[in-house]
């Protein structure tokens, strides 16, 4: 409806959103044969109208998003104060779960983050759960959000 009615930085928004949700539960959009359609003809306007960049932005904003905080966004109700924790240059994490977190920020699931380590999916999940405790975080969108945002500061650093 957003893209429909033109708002499109809001449906971008809404489509990360959807897709951390169907990553979340582990369910893709092809599971939902009856709006694939529907869905790419969404994302083509949306891009169109935004452009790929802001798309991008938009897109990882709404991926960022918890579960409620998605359903607030999309009904245009007020978002809950910024839980998260401030992006510094040292983690809590250790250089292991740094690892998982990056694969994770690269849209892994956890079999396949155990095979690009090599230990067993159960250590992979292990390590998920962790990460999830030590950021304060309840999805692993909210961890990919934050490995972006490390990236991005170290970035910024560097010359």
């Amino acid at each position: 409806m957003a893209a429909g009615q033109r708002e499109y930085a809001h449906a971008a928004t809404l489509l990360g959103a959807a897709d951390a949700l169907w990553t979340d539960t582990g369910t893709p959009i092809t599971a939902y044969g009856h709006l694939i359609g529907h869905h790419d003809t969404c994302e083509r306007r949306t891009r169109t109208g935004l452009g790929d960049p802001a798309f991008t932005d938009a897109f990882a904003q709404g991926q960022a998003l918890s579960y409620d905080d998605a359903i607030a966004y999309a009904r245009k109700q007020r978002l809950r104060p910024e839980t998260r924790p401030p992006v510094t240059a040292t983690t809590p994490l250790t250089r292991r779960e740094q690892q998982v977190a990056d694969l994770i920020g690269q849209g892994l699931s956890n079999r396949d983050i155990a095979a690009s380590l090599v230990i067993s999916s159960r250590t992979a999940e292990s390590h998920v759960e962790h990460i999830l405790t030590k950021l304060g975080y309840a999805s692993r969108a909210q961890v990919a959000a934050w490995v972006a945002a490390q990236h991005s500061a170290t970035d910024r650093r560097c010359p």
